[in-house]
């Protein structure tokens, strides 16, 4: 997918291709994986928009207040927030899965499995990435949202 170059953006391109390698019961883990495009937003029938892409992996760069070390220099953190999402028939089932479909919960368990201490490899100017925690961002009985974040230290070319 074409973007700007930019650091973050050729960071949410390698988390995006990642994601698609995910698999469960020897097939892909979600329906859906892309950048965050605002595909589920409130001006586009927000919860139906939710049904018609789950199961799904959007992600972002969230920007970061820097830190500041000894000399007062820069301490950059990339930070990347995958946003991810089921439904199902059965209460409860968006979340914990069943048999046949993954619930949040594995899919939280493989994604932190596939990033933490992860590096994007050459012409990556960063440390590696490390799991920095979680928010759940929707609970529905028949709808399940989390937000899981990454972070790494940028460093200086």
């Amino acid at each position: 997918m074409a973007n700007d170059g930019g650091m973050s953006a050729r960071i949410e391109a390698w988390f995006v291709e990642q994601l698609n390698t995910l698999t469960f019961n020897d097939k892909p883990l979600f329906k859906e994986v892309d950048h965050w495009r605002h595909q589920i937003a409130s001006g586009q029938s927000g919860i139906e928009s939710f049904d018609r892409y789950a199961p799904f992996a959007f992600v972002k760069w969230q920007p970061i207040a820097p830190d500041r070390e000894g000399g007062y220099d820069l301490n950059q953190k990339l930070r990347v927030a995958v946003g991810i999402g089921q439904t199902s028939k059965a209460a409860g089932d968006a979340r914990i899965g069943n048999a046949n479909a993954p619930g949040t919960s594995v899919m939280h368990s493989l994604i932190i499995t596939l990033f933490d201490g992860a590096h994007p490899g050459e012409g990556f100017t960063c440390d590696d990435f490390y799991y920095a925690g979680d928010e759940e961002s929707v609970s529905h009985p028949k709808r399940h949202g989390l937000e899981l974040y990454f972070e790494a230290n940028y460093m200086k070319d």
